[in-house]
C-alpha cells in the first residue's frame, strides 16, 4: 500500500480514501468587497477575501467533523472559556481594569477582588453574554426587543449602584442627545424608527458574506447609539448574536486590538465595512484556534495548524514550515493545511532535530 502523501487536496483525499476532509462549509458571495479590498494589504498579508475564506474553511471543519458549536455554557466547558474571554476583553475595551483572573473569579466563583462598579459591569456583561449564546439560534434576525433585553442585562447591576445622570432605565432608548466623536448619531425621537429599519435589515444577507453583513450592522447600530451608556458592550453582544445565528462562534475582540477595532469602525462609518469584517473574522478565527478546535478534536482528527499550535510546543508558522518542507504530514483543504496530534507526535518522535526520540519535547495527548 502506498504511503500517505504529505500534502493532498480534499478531492484527492476522497478519491484515494484518505482520512475525510471537506470543502468550506460556507459559500457566500463577497460582491460587496471593493477591488482594493481583494488586494493583499502588504507583503505576505492576505486579502480580506482570503481571511474570510480561511475562516469559513475552519468553521466548516467545526460543523462537519467536530460536532458544531456547543450551545449551553453551563454544560460545556469549551464554550465557557470563550465566554470568560469575551467578558474580560469586551469590558476591558470600555476601560474596565479587571484582570482575566479577577473576571473568572467574579463570574464563576462569585468572589470579588476589585472595585464594586467594575465587578458589577463584568457580572452584568457575563449574564447578557450567557443569554446571547443560549438564545440567538431561536430568533430570525435581531428584533429591537432583543437589543433592549441585552442592554438591560448588561447595565442593570452597575446602574443600581451607579445610575447615569440622565436617570435612564436599563433597556430604555435614550431621551437625550449625545456626541460620539465626529459621528452623527440618531436623535432620540428617531431611535425607534431607525432601530426598526436596522432590525428588518438584519434578517437578509442580500448576497453579502455573513461576516461583512454583521460588520455593516455592528457599525450601523453604533451610529444609532440607542442608549445613554453601554452601547459598545451591547453592540459587540449583538454582533455575536448575529454570528451565532449564522453558525459562527462568538468573536472575541481582544483588548490589545482595541485601536484597530475602533479605527475599523470609523472606516465602516465612512462606507467601507471590510476592515471591520477582517477584525471580526480574525477574532472568530482566534476563538476557534485557542479554544474550540483543540478541545473538540481527538488524537487523529485533522485540524488547522493554528489550532494544533494552540495546544502544542510549536507556533503555527513553524508548523507551516514543517509542512512546506514535507516533514510534517498535512492535508491541504482550500486555504488550510490540516494535521493531527497523532501526526505531530510522529514528527516529534522521529524527526524533530531538537528533541530526537521525544527528547525534551512533550508528547501531545488529546484534551477531553
Amino acid at each position: 500500500m502506498a504511503a500517505f502523501p504529505y500534502c493532498v487536496n480534499w478531492v484527492d483525499a476522497r478519491v484515494h480514501n484518505y482520512p475525510p476532509v471537506t470543502p468550506p462549509f460556507f459559500c457566500y458571495s463577497v460582491l460587496s468587497m471593493t477591488a482594493k479590498s481583494r488586494k493583499k494589504g502588504g507583503p505576505g498579508r492576505p486579502s480580506v477575501e482570503e481571511v474570510l475564506g480561511r475562516l469559513d474553511a475552519e468553521v466548516g471543519l467545526l460543523h462537519d467533523h467536530l460536532g458544531g458549536l456547543p450551545r449551553a455554557i453551563e454544560a460545556d466547558q469549551i464554550l465557557r472559556e470563550i465566554w470568560i474571554d469575551d467578558v474580560h476583553n469586551s469590558t476591558a475595551i470600555e476601560g474596565n481594569t479587571m484582570t482575566r483572573a479577577q473576571v473568572e473569579n467574579v463570574v464563576e466563583r462569585r468572589t470579588v477582588n476589585a472595585e464594586l462598579t467594575e465587578a458589577l459591569e463584568v457580572e452584568g456583561y457575563a449574564e447578557a453574554a450567557d443569554w446571547v449564546y443560549r438564545n440567538a439560534p431561536d430568533f430570525e434576525g435581531v428584533p429591537s426587543t432583543v437589543v433592549a433585553e441585552i442592554h438591560q442585562r448588561v447595565v442593570q447591576l452597575s446602574w443600581h449602584v451607579d445610575p447615569p445622570l440622565t436617570r435612564d432605565e436599563p433597556g430604555a432608548w435614550r431621551k437625550t442627545n449625545v456626541r460620539v466623536g465626529r459621528v452623527d448619531v440618531t436623535v432620540p425621537p428617531a431611535i425607534p424608527a431607525d432601530l426598526g429599519d436596522w432590525s428588518h435589515s438584519t434578517k437578509y444577507l442580500g448576497g453579502a458574506h455573513p461576516i461583512v453583513h454583521a460588520a455593516e450592522h455592528h457599525a450601523w447600530l453604533e451610529r444609532i447609539h440607542p442608549f445613554v451608556d453601554g452601547n459598545g458592550r451591547v453592540g459587540r453582544l449583538v454582533l455575536n448574536f448575529m454570528l451565532i445565528q449564522q453558525g459562527y462562534p462568538p468573536a472575541v475582540i481582544l483588548k490589545e486590538a482595541r485601536n484597530n477595532y475602533l479605527r475599523a469602525l470609523r472606516t465602516a462609518d465612512a462606507g467601507n465595512p471590510n476592515p471591520l469584517a477582517e477584525v471580526i473574522a480574525r477574532s472568530v478565527s482566534g476563538a476557534l484556534a485557542r479554544f474550540l478546535i483543540p478541545k473538540l478534536a481527538g488524537e487523529a482528527k485533522l485540524v488547522p495548524l493554528a489550532a494544533l499550535a494552540a495546544d502544542g510546543p510549536y507556533s503555527a508558522a513553524y508548523l507551516r514550515q514543517l509542512a512546506l518542507k514535507r516533514r510534517l504530514r498535512v492535508v491541504r483543504e482550500g486555504q488550510l493545511y490540516l494535521s493531527s496530534r497523532a501526526w505531530l507526535n510522529e514528527y516529534i518522535e522521529h524527526r524533530d532535530p531538537r528533541g530526537g526520540s521525544l527528547g525534551n519535547r512533550t508528547r501531545l495527548s488529546a484534551v477531553t
